[in-house]
């Protein structure tokens, strides 16, 4: 029985886009467990601190998330579901501060460089931060002159900072894409899709091989993603996302067939395929 309200543990302080993704996907009680880094989630999960993980593993401008792809290969947990969160950076300030005060903005690297048009309109000095959510958090803490911040709207409303910018990012099509992890495999859910990690032999025409057992089933596959073996210099692990559920005949047959042409397979899970909300 799913626990309810669930505890989740998140990457970030309170108010990251993390803790926003998991109220999106087990609503506004789900009670987040912030986490300083993405192992720690996973030792949340297998000591029972918590029931479910959140994992950002790739931005639609940004891409891949690698050190949450890393994280997959080591720990024997389960996805349970995908969430895409559509990411809304806000400008944001103590109260009674302006946008006419700002001259500075304190944020994660990547949220600077997603708003830097918006912030070279707007004649505002990007100084890069740690964590959005941290950053929000600090300047509430210690208030500089003519600083702000840019998080999410939950941040600011965690933190008791006042919105002077919506919607600061250059790009509409800004979406996060999270995995929620389990120890448990999740009740099936259709349309779904499958995760899995696999290495090839060294060996010509390995790789197409194992895909092509994809493509004689037509299966769909909607995402690969390379990343070197920590163990093997120069050898791979593949990172593969196909459309079906590992109790359909057809995937059944897929993942057999892959295993005969590779070195390693490990299924990570099959889930109910996400919405763009």
């Amino acid at each position: 029985m799913e626990p309810t309200p669930p505890i989740v543990a998140f990457q970030g302080e309170h108010g990251a886009y993390s803790e926003q993704a998991a109220r999106q996907q087990f609503g506004p009680d789900a009670r987040p467990l912030p986490c300083r880094t993405f192992a720690a989630i996973t030792d949340a999960l297998q000591a029972g601190r918590a029931h479910y993980g959140m994992l950002p593993v790739e931005n639609s401008l940004a891409g891949t998330v690698v050190p949450a792809y890393d994280l997959l290969v080591d720990y024997d947990l389960h996805v349970q579901a995908e969430v895409i969160l559509r990411v809304e950076h806000c400008l944001m300030a103590p109260p009674g501060v302006a946008l006419a005060d700002v001259r500075r903005v304190r944020s994660h690297p990547q949220a600077l460089m997603q708003c830097e048009t918006a912030l070279r309109r707007l004649g505002l000095e990007p100084v890069e931060y740690y964590d959005t959510a941290g950053a929000a958090r600090d300047l509430a803490a210690d208030p500089q002159p003519g600083t702000a911040a840019i998080a999410s709207a939950l941040a600011a409303t965690t933190y008791g900072l006042d919105i002077l910018v919506s919607h600061l990012e250059d790009e509409d099509f800004n979406y996060t894409r999270f995995f929620v992890l389990g120890t448990s495999y999740p009740a099936r859910q259709d349309p779904s899709k499958t995760s899995i990690i696999l290495t090839t032999r060294h060996v010509p025409g390995a790789l197409y091989a194992a895909l092509g057992e994809l493509a004689a089933r037509g299966i769909n596959m909607t995402k690969i993603e390379s990343r070197p073996r920590r163990n093997r210099p120069w050898h791979y692990l593949f990172y593969v996302d196909f459309e079906g559920h590992e109790e359909d005949e057809d995937v059944k047959g897929a993942l057999l067939g892959i295993l005969k042409h590779a070195s390693f397979l490990k299924v990570l899970g099959s889930y109910p395929a996400a919405k763009i909300v």
